[in-house]
């Protein structure tokens, strides 16, 4: 038992966090770590590929070695290793370093960009060293002397040092201009969330239905992860409007809201944003999904 409001006990830490510049440092660390890891997850990705190419278009009695050996025998265990789980741990930690020191303020997506942009630097610079192929189209046996011609397959693989670095290269602008997008929607809707707190209207609202959101781990048990709220709340004219938002912690639902939005425009969603707790911060605003 406790005498203290968890949900005050939790606004009060955050508030504290907000602002302190020890968490921007070290989630700027663990962005670095998302850097490295992700490139080497993108070494990873490019040795498989040229592993792969090099068995289509090379004999399995060709005695060079594609696989590589810069960290010794297990180089490629030691990238799929670190690359990965390295990337995950890094985004996660990185992500709730960012959210504390923004004070619970929504974030624009940089995280996945600096992965992204990682993993295609990696492949684009690891193609250059790729095998060339003992003769160009002919797979050579220098064992048996049973020579065999490149199929359609053949050639695509062997073409891959330029095709395969240019896909990922484009995955990873689109995930840039995507980001960009996404930040720009996000600084756009805190804009107007700013400007409505000081001359829209605040009503209270009623919550009519919450539907909770789970995620199961590796053993299948359900945890919840976060709900979605919908309000009903009455315009100026009196008619009465519902709005959905999502919320990340559902310990903060009740029967109340309370429900800001432009007089002018009610039945603008974009322009509508809905608060679950008492004497709510700029931060606990929620707005459309962007």
């Amino acid at each position: 038992m406790s005498t203290i409001d968890p949900v005050a006990a939790r606004r009060a830490t955050r508030l504290r966090r907000a602002g302190d510049r020890r968490f921007l440092a070290a989630a700027t660390a663990c962005a670095a770590v998302v850097a490295v890891c992700a490139f080497l997850l993108g070494l990873g990705i490019a040795e498989i590929a040229n592993m792969l190419r090099h068995s289509m278009i090379d004999s399995v009695f060709d005695d060079r070695n594609p696989m590589p050996t810069f960290w010794g025998i297990g180089t490629i265990g030691y990238l799929w290793a670190l690359g990965p789980i390295g990337t995950i741990a890094g985004s996660a930690a990185a992500a709730w370093l960012l959210d504390a020191y923004r004070g619970g303020e929504p974030q624009p997506p940089m995280l996945a960009p600096i992965a992204t942009c990682a993993v295609a630097v990696a492949v684009v610079l690891n193609a250059r060293t790729w095998l060339a192929p003992l003769e160009v189209g002919v797979r050579l046996d220098p064992v048996f002397h049973e020579d065999e011609g490149w199929g359609v397959f053949g050639w695509i693989a062997y073409y891959a040092d330029l095709w395969f670095p240019a896909l990922v290269a484009v995955v990873a602008v689109l995930v840039v201009v995507f980001a960009i997008g996404h930040r720009r929607r996000l600084r756009r809707q805190l804009a107007d969330r700013d400007r409505l707190l000081a001359t829209g209207r605040r009503v209270k609202g009623t919550v009519t239905e919450v539907a909770v959101r789970t995620a199961a781990n590796d053993q299948g048990h359900l945890s919840v992860v976060g709900a979605k709220v919908t309000v009903k709340f009455s315009d100026d004219q009196g008619s009465e409007r519902w709005v959905t938002r999502s919320s990340r912690d559902r310990n903060t639902i009740s029967g109340t809201a309370e429900v800001l939005f432009d007089p002018r425009r009610p039945g603008d969603d974009s322009l509508i944003f809905v608060a679950l707790l008492r004497d709510p911060l700029p931060a606990d605003w929620l707005g459309t999904s962007i």
